[in-house]
């Protein structure tokens, strides 16, 4: 009988820190967005244009905080009499420890996403969100979530004979059911991974980074409302994922204790593209992984993708593991995304920045299909921006490009 390992509490938890943020409405300053301003929140979103506006006192960027939730519904802009002025973040104590955000340190986004839109011609993908439950019905999400056509919905019968029972959206493998989502404070983290890579642009809300028709999430939900999950949860989730269609996995999860049943998953798939978080440190302190283990941010193999946390002001966050392990840097810090029951929240961590690369992979997939699975990493690094303060705490160095990374794999 195949042993059930549990992930250890703690290095979940630490892998996926949320962040408070207080947002005060005060003294009006224009963004300045033009084409892509259309989303009344994504000038707020300064991983894909950053224009310098973010300023937080820096004891926020050091201390552990629950999310700050707003936008209760699509009508009720709470905090929003105008969503394009607005003092972002107000500082809290001696302008000395303000932390400000630099102008033109984001992914590239804008760029690249025009290059991914240039052909329509692109090929069906699928990532699977193997995590907290997501809500699927939020309505940034619900376009595009992956359905599973060979499945006849809530009829209690496994109709597509794949081991499953009304799976038609994915499958809850930590209560054995095709609920992937729960409850609108347990799912909280899967949620918001799914708006980063694909909430729709409709003029209300977010942008995701990959949204588009061929671009689907399949929410595989293996952890608790305390971020616990088991291994065999996440085994069998990657070989649903595979057997199911799945091209890119995002696992903002791991565990201090390496698990040979997750790794030969991975070993199994070597067709898919396995973006994972690089882990959050204890007591709030990053460490390298060359000196610390998290899994699986450490099996170092082409189709692994480990990503950690930057700062908008262009440092590592203080709280997100480094070293040669670590890929690439992404945003993971203030990062706003969708929440359960159409909220959104911001919330920081590696499982934040982890999206990020997984929906650039996504966006490579569908529209460069001769670019191999095996030269994603590699594309993946050789694009990143090069960044003064993140050098030597990755391979690359720097900081996800999207648009670089598409014009490589455009070459194959």
């Amino acid at each position: 009988m195949q042993l059930i390992e549990k992930l250890t509490k703690k290095a979940t938890r630490h892998i996926s820190r949320l962040l408070f943020v207080v947002l005060i409405l005060c003294q009006v300053i224009s963004f300045g967005f033009t084409e892509y301003d259309s989303d009344n929140l994504y000038s707020y979103q300064w991983g894909l244009k950053n224009n310098g506006n973010f300023f937080v006192d820096r004891s926020l960027l050091a201390s552990n905080h629950t999310p700050f939730y707003f936008n209760k519904s699509i009508n009720d802009l709470l905090f929003f009499d105008s969503a394009d002025y607005i003092e972002y973040f107000r500082v809290v104590g001696n302008i000395m420890n303000t932390a400000y955000a630099l102008s033109g340190f984001d992914i590239n986004w804008e760029m690249g996403y025009k290059f991914f839109q240039s052909n329509p011609a692109k090929r069906e993908t699928v990532i699977a969100v193997i995590d907290t439950g997501v809500d699927i019905n939020h309505f940034e999400l619900k376009d595009s979530v992956w359905t599973n056509l060979n499945e006849i919905p809530n009829n209690g019968i496994d109709d597509d004979l794949n081991g499953y029972i009304d799976d038609i959206h994915g499958y809850n493998f930590h209560h054995g059911n095709g609920n992937v989502f729960v409850d609108p404070v347990i799912d909280v983290h899967g949620t918001h991974a799914a708006g980063i890579m694909v909430a729709k642009h409709d003029n209300q809300g977010i942008k995701g980074l990959a949204y588009d028709r061929h671009i689907k999430i399949m929410p595989l939900k293996v952890l608790d409302v305390n971020e616990n999950g088991y291994v065999s949860s996440v085994v069998n989730a990657i070989i649903y994922a595979r057997n199911n269609g799945a091209s890119i996995c995002n696992l903002s999860l791991g565990s201090y204790k390496y698990s040979e049943s997750i790794d030969n998953a991975i070993r199994s798939c070597p067709d898919m593209i396995f973006v994972v978080a690089a882990g959050n440190g204890a007591n709030f302190n990053g460490y390298s992984l060359d000196e610390n283990d998290v899994y699986p941010a450490k099996l170092n193999y082409s189709n692994i993708i480990t990503v950690s946390n930057a700062c908008f002001d262009q440092t590592r966050y203080v709280s997100a593991n480094y070293g040669s392990y670590v890929d690439v840097f992404a945003p993971g810090t203030f990062i706003l995304s969708t929440t359960p029951s159409d909220t959104f929240a911001y919330l920081t961590g590696t499982s934040m920045a982890a999206p990020f690369v997984s929906a650039v992979c996504a966006m490579i997939h569908s529209r460069f299909p001769n670019a191999p699975a095996s030269l994603y990493k590699n594309i993946i690094i050789n694009g990143a921006t090069p960044i003064y303060n993140l050098m030597g705490l990755s391979k690359s160095s720097g900081m996800l490009n999207v648009y670089n990374s598409l014009v490589i794999a455009s070459n194959f």
